[in-house]
């Protein structure tokens, strides 16, 4: 699908569609399996994926664990995004959880209490 001389962006944009679609037909217990398993995909797109069809009770032990390990940067971004959608966090932006900080710790601690709060209620 290459196309010679057609920018770098473009075509990052055509294949994540592509790797979004595919993530998007896969039930969410699979979509977590390769979680788990640490097959994430090569654009970012299946943290949206999860985001849009997984319960917080679904994912957010899985996604919450990818956060606590010593991962990339964007992996753990996006993966961020997606726990703090799923939560209803408005307070911690993704970044917050992400990048090397030091506040890091002290906000996951905060965001992995919120998630057992959020978890027992339901």
């Amino acid at each position: 699908m290459k196309i010679e001389g057609t920018h770098w962006k473009t075509l990052w944009d055509e294949y994540a569609e592509m790797e979004r679609r595919a993530f998007d037909a896969m039930p969410v217990v699979e979509l977590l399996n390769r979680v788990k398993n640490g097959n994430y995909g090569a654009y970012y797109t299946l943290w949206y994926s999860i985001a849009e069809k997984a319960t917080l009770e679904q994912a957010g032990k899985t996604l919450l664990d990818v956060l606590h390990q010593n991962t990339r940067y964007l992996l753990r971004y996006h993966c961020a995004h997606a726990l703090l959608k799923l939560m209803g966090e408005k307070d911690i932006q993704p970044v917050d959880l992400s990048a090397d900080q030091p506040d890091q710790d002290d906000l996951l601690k905060r965001i992995e209490k919120k998630l057992k709060v959020l978890l027992s209620d339901r």
